[in-house]
């Protein structure tokens, strides 16, 4: 089970490189953390119960519900709703990404001695994941969607997470969790500044700040 929503974990990032909807965007990074709230339910149900009282909290309070309508708010102020100007097509986008994914499914079924202990899917579907999120961020011109996409790649790395450290999860991802709300919130002021000042959110209009003299 926790295997099958793993692998839909890892579609998700599908959907995401073939639509320019901003709100699909962030619906499906609500998705994302409900996916890994059930993952941690299974995966964890015979750990501490605070274990997974704070592994549900953040992935089902944090990732599900708090994150999304927080940057929802921020596309509500911005006016921001679609990211269009994609340095790749959207064909060649879902080809590459599906690339990268078939290559995560194919590292978890390659026995490799020195990941034994590591959950194979977990780790793979993770890995691509990450390589996904970082080549959107590259292609994007939105200044938004580029926040978005980080989201995701913490989202792979949580996943990451879950993979090795077992033994210790809730120290790895209050790490991780206090990463990223000081990223999330510095970047929403960021971005909500930008469109305050220039109109638009274009990543090369970001070589026209400078200091006032």
């Amino acid at each position: 089970m926790a295997s099958g929503l793993i692998i839909l974990f890892g579609l998700t990032m599908l959907y995401l490189s073939t639509t320019s909807r901003l709100m699909a965007h962030i619906r499906t990074l609500a998705f994302q953390g409900v996916l890994l709230f059930f993952i941690c339910t299974l995966d964890f149900a015979n750990h501490p119960w605070y274990i997974g009282v704070f592994l549900g909290i953040e992935t089902l309070l944090v990732k599900a519900i708090l994150v999304p309508l927080f940057l929802g708010k921020v596309i509500k102020k911005t006016r921001s709703t679609r990211d269009d100007d994609a340095n790749i097509a959207h064909f060649y986008c879902l080809l590459i990404s599906s690339v990268i994914l078939f290559g995560g499914f194919m590292l978890s079924v390659v026995e490799i001695p020195s990941l034994a202990l590591i959950n194979p899917i977990c780790f793979g579907i993770a890995l691509s994941t990450i390589i996904i999120s970082l080549w959107l961020i590259t292609i994007k011109h939105n200044v938004l969607s580029n926040v978005i996409e980080f989201i995701t790649m913490e989202n792979g790395i949580f996943l990451l997470s879950l993979s090795v450290a077992k033994e210790m999860p809730v120290l790895v991802n209050i790490g991780v969790l206090l990463d990223v709300f000081i990223a999330i919130y510095i970047l929403g002021l960021f971005v909500s500044q930008i469109n305050k000042e220039l109109g638009d959110m274009e990543v090369s209009h970001l070589s026209e700040l400078k200091d006032c003299e």
